[in-house]
């Protein structure tokens, strides 16, 4: 009986599905974007050093040491 004069303070006004909030799905999709970028070039970069480190543990010449 009592839940009609309480108001949530979460809730200001119903979403409108007809018009998105852009700015928001912009940021969402490019945030993902950019970690995705991030995530495989720093993927390449250790695939190219452990490739390097492989090739330098296969080395094997008397006359580097």
């Amino acid at each position: 009986p009592f839940s009609v004069f309480t108001r949530s303070a979460f809730v200001a006004r119903k979403p409108n599905y007809a018009q998105p909030n852009w700015l928001g799905v912009g940021l969402a999709f490019g945030t993902s974007a950019a970690l995705w970028a991030f995530l495989i070039k720093q993927h390449n970069e250790d695939v190219i050093e452990y490739e390097r480190r492989q090739h330098e543990r296969q080395h094997k010449c008397t006359g580097c040491s």
